[in-house]
């Protein structure tokens, strides 16, 4: 069959959508010539994924999904599951032409049962979430999912260096074969084989990534200068074990995920679930998963490429877009992981997701001067009575040079793109 058309260029698009005070980001890598607006996520992109979908304004957020029902997503990167990052990802599921595969970090009985007694301590806990937590295979299947993926965290507890694996882009694109344009992939650098069933429908492939795993996007002329890159983090082993403590001393031991959550199900069982959190538990945003999306490769000259808020337009140096989710960046260890972890994507990364919505108490001002070109420091914030965005993170980015605080709330004119080239 004769090649028609050579893909020479493919253009990202990344957007932070409006939703208030929560998270909904999604990009996209499409064939240079398409109209560079949300209407590449509905059809055919060549690849696209989301991070995060949920909002305390639920309202607003139905708004954004509407918007680009009918996508097709290749990836659902899920930071964690407070219900201000995930509330909306159910109607996104059904919204979504497809989602070929959802992402979370690595959770085992005791981290799912933690998530369901944080959700009870906060008045936030669904049947919904129960569901999924008794059964993501089938939940996640139910909703037309092929795959889940499962991150390995880090933790303070961890010696040694922690690196992303690196990547050799080889190629540009893809290919058009009469007149269909050809799919880009992604493939786990690293993966081990299935971690539990695939559930009744026997439909979900279930994979883990190991540390370090990342995904580069490649197409039939081989890989490109693109990576989705996550770093997952978990709370302290001397935490958890306290954590698990409490369970067994009001559950018993030896249950699991399913247990917790039928027991979540009654009264009592949330009762107790919340006195197991309430008795070691002050934060449990220590559990959070970022992700790097942008070149895997440094290029040999600074990139450019354009962002839009509203009636701002503004060349932007780098294109790679870190977000954080609630990752909390307060503690020195924790966050010199982190910092060690991104450090081989730190001169590529313009953009960066102020964690936990902005607040003072998840951001130490070192973070900032760690991305020698980032642009904006970002806050994906609404109507909310913590005081988010803190002031303090607001006094460090307005004092750091060349760098701009940008807050993405509910008002559309607040919506964030950024759009460029993908360099080889």
């Amino acid at each position: 069959m004769a090649y028609l058309h050579v893909m020479a260029r493919i253009d990202f698009v990344e957007v932070q959508f409006p939703v208030g005070q929560g998270g909904f980001h999604a990009g996209w890598l499409i064939e240079h010539g398409l109209p560079l607006d949300i209407n590449p996520f509905v059809g055919e992109p060549a690849f696209a994924w989301a991070y995060d979908c949920g909002s305390n304004q639920q309202d607003i957020l139905n708004e954004q999904i509407r918007t680009i029902a009918g996508a097709r997503l290749d990836m659902l990167f899920l930071s964690h599951l407070d219900s201000d990052h995930v509330v909306g990802v159910d109607k996104l599921l059904l919204a979504a032409d497809s989602v070929d595969e959802v992402i979370l970090p690595y959770l085992c009985d005791v981290e799912w049962a933690l998530h369901l007694a944080a959700a009870a301590g906060q008045g936030s806990l669904s049947g919904t979430f129960i569901d999924l937590v008794s059964s993501p295979s089938d939940w996640f299947g139910a909703r037309g999912v092929q795959r889940i993926t499962y991150i390995d965290g880090h933790s303070e507890d961890d010696e040694g260096p922690d690196s992303p694996d690196p990547i050799d882009p080889i190629g540009g694109g893809g290919i058009v074969r009469d007149g269909e344009r050809s799919r880009l992939k992604s493939s786990w650098t690293r993966s081990s084989p299935l971690v539990a069933p695939a559930g009744s429908s026997g439909s979900v492939e279930i994979i883990r990534v190991p540390k370090g795993g990342v995904a580069p996007i490649s197409g039939s002329r081989g890989q490109l200068n693109w990576v989705l890159s996550p770093f997952a983090f978990k709370p302290s082993a001397a935490k958890l074990a306290s954590f698990e403590a409490a369970l067994i001393s009001e559950f018993g031991s030896g249950l699991t995920a399913k247990s917790y959550a039928d027991a979540a199900r009654t009264k009592a069982g949330r009762g107790k679930l919340r006195k197991c959190y309430d008795a070691v538990w002050v934060s449990h945003n220590l559990h959070s998963m970022a992700l790097y999306a942008g070149p895997g490769v440094a290029p040999g000259h600074k990139l450019r490429c354009t962002a839009r808020q509203g009636n701002l337009l503004r060349r932007v140096v780098q294109p790679g877009w870190l977000s954080t989710g609630d990752f909390d960046l307060s503690g020195t260890k924790r966050r010199k992981k982190f910092l060690q972890f991104y450090s081989r994507y730190a001169p590529m990364i313009g953009q960066f997701m102020l964690p936990h919505h902005g607040s003072d108490l998840s951001f130490d001002s070192s973070v900032l001067t760690a991305f020698p070109d980032l642009t904006f420091a970002i806050a994906a914030v609404g109507t909310n009575g913590h005081g988010h965005p803190g002031r303090g993170v607001q006094k460090a980015v307005h004092a750091a040079p060349r760098l701009s605080f940008l807050r993405v709330d509910e008002s559309e004119s607040s919506l964030l793109c950024v759009l460029g080239m993908v360099q080889q």
